[in-house]
C-alpha cells in the first residue's frame, strides 16, 4: 500500500509546484525568451550534478542542492539539512552494487518569475551486483531546482521512485 502512495505523492507534489509557479499565464519579470535561457541553464546544472553522481562525488552532489533542500527517498526518510543528506548519500554510494542511469527522458519548466523550475521524467537505472548479474530497474523523478543569489541553479528538492 505504501509503495503506491509514493507515485501519487510525486504527481501531487509536481503538480502543485506548477501550480505555484503559475506556467502559462502572463510573464511577471521574465519572458519565453528568458525561460528558455534557463531551462539550458537547468539543463547544464542537472548534467553536472549528474556526473558528480556518477562518480561518487558525494561533496560534489551536495554542492547542488540548497541550504534547505530535501532529498526524498523512494522508502526512507527525508533528508533535510546537509548531514541528513550526506548520510543518504553514503547510503546509497556504500550499496554493494553498481549503478549505471541510462535512457533519460526528461522536461524542464522554469516559472515566469525565471528563479524556479521544475524537472520531471524517467529513467532506467542499471543494478550489477557483485556476481556480474544486472537488473534495470525503471524509475520515474522529480527534482525542484531554485536560482540562488549568485544565478547558480540548486537542487531544492528531490524524489525518485521505483515502478513497481
Amino acid at each position: 500500500m505504501h509503495s503506491r502512495l509514493i507515485p501519487a505523492f510525486a504527481a501531487s507534489l509536481a503538480m502543485s509546484f506548477i501550480a505555484a509557479c503559475q506556467f502559462g499565464s502572463a510573464p511577471v519579470t521574465g519572458t519565453v525568451d528568458d525561460r528558455a535561457v534557463e531551462e539550458a541553464n537547468v539543463r547544464t546544472a542537472a548534467a553536472r550534478w549528474e556526473k558528480a553522481i556518477a562518480v561518487h562525488d558525494i561533496d560534489g552532489i551536495l554542492s547542488f542542492y540548497t541550504d534547505d533542500g530535501w532529498q526524498l527517498p523512494a522508502n526512507g526518510a527525508i533528508a533535510r539539512d546537509v548531514e541528513q543528506r550526506r548520510a543518504f548519500w553514503k547510503t546509497i554510494e556504500a550499496l554493494p552494487v553498481a549503478t549505471d542511469t541510462v535512457d533519460v527522458v526528461d522536461r524542464i519548466e522554469v516559472a515566469e518569475s525565471g528563479d524556479l523550475a521544475a524537472q520531471y521524467g524517467e529513467f532506467r537505472q542499471i543494478i550489477t551486483d557483485r556476481t556480474g548479474a544486472s537488473t534495470s530497474v525503471p524509475q520515474k523523478f522529480v527534482n525542484v531546482w531554485r536560482k540562488d543569489a549568485d544565478g547558480n541553479w540548486k537542487v531544492a528538492a528531490s524524489m525518485a521512485t521505483v515502478e513497481n
